[in-house]
């Protein structure tokens, strides 16, 4: 597989856990269990005891989220939040999914004033902790964000959640371009096979993937570079496009220059938006 398809199949599932994993924990507590007896114990229904309108607004809720109309699952949750007990599966569920809708729609404010407690109550939760660290990225409050980001690698390192396991990067901010937007991915780890330690996936107004951009410090390229000090690496700044002639043939990739030194996600980020914004010559 290679790395274009890999980053896409992993925001993928990053977006879908976040749903699904919480659905999976409130279809769990419906479960029948044995007893020791062998006879059934109750169904426990999360969802029973809400009132025939705020059952209604989760369903909408649900629905929203399932197709990504961030706008309906942020106005459903800001209405049936204040209806439901605190720290409860479903209290948790609907608060990350208007936590995220917020981000989305850009109301981080907001979305901190939510995932924040939640993120503090359950510091094993990577899905808060997860989304944390962008609301900070976002707010620009970078010595919260680099904290966050260090707690999400931890947990990451000795989760025993498989999902969250299998997954190798996570979204850290989301910023806009002159036309369209880019997307950063934060590797736990550098991505195979260039050893990518940030990804820019690159959308058009319309919404497209237009390209990728990569900070890449491939181990080659330390033959050629001297450190100055201890950690510095040689950093290159490339970007890929799907081959215009045949979607199937090899990516064409350009070099945009080095990055000499210790990888700063501020600098980098900075970089690779210069050249998102076809804005290298600034830089010169």
């Amino acid at each position: 597989m290679d790395a274009k398809r890999k980053i896409f199949i992993v925001w993928g599932t990053f977006c879908l856990l976040i749903m699904l994993f919480a659905a999976w924990r409130m279809s769990a507590q419906q479960a029948v269990t044995p007893d020791d007896a062998g006879k059934p114990q109750a169904r426990h229904d999360p969802l029973a005891e809400l009132a025939p309108e705020n059952r209604a607004l989760f369903d909408s809720l649900r629905e929203a989220a399932q197709i990504g109309n961030d706008a309906d699952v942020l106005t459903n949750g800001k209405k049936l939040l204040p209806a439901l007990r605190a720290d409860t599966p479903v209290n948790n569920f609907v608060t990350q999914l208007t936590a995220s809708a917020a981000t989305e729609t850009g109301e981080t404010s907001y979305a901190l004033t939510l995932i924040k407690p939640l993120a503090d109550a359950h510091p094993e939760d990577w899905h808060a902790a997860a989304l944390l660290v962008r609301i900070y990225a976002e707010s620009g409050e970078r010595a919260l964000r680099d904290q966050a980001i260090g707690h999400l690698h931890a947990l990451h390192k000795r989760t025993a959640d498989s999902d969250f396991a299998k997954l190798h990067t996570f979204p850290i901010q989301k910023a806009k371009l002159h036309s369209g937007y880019a997307l950063f991915l934060y590797p736990f780890e550098p991505l195979a096979p260039h050893n990518a330690y940030l990804v820019a996936l690159v959308y058009t107004s319309e919404g497209k993937q237009d390209s990728r951009i990569e900070i890449d410090s491939e181990d080659v390229d330390q033959a050629f570079f001297k450190a100055k000090k201890r950690g510095d690496r040689r950093f290159s700044v490339d970007s890929y496009r799907p081959n215009e002639t045949n979607p199937n043939w090899p990516e064409s990739q350009a070099l945009h220059g080095f990055i000499d030194g210790v990888f700063d996600y501020d600098a980098m980020r900075d970089r690779m938006m210069m050249v998102a914004n076809d804005e290298e010559s600034k830089h010169k």
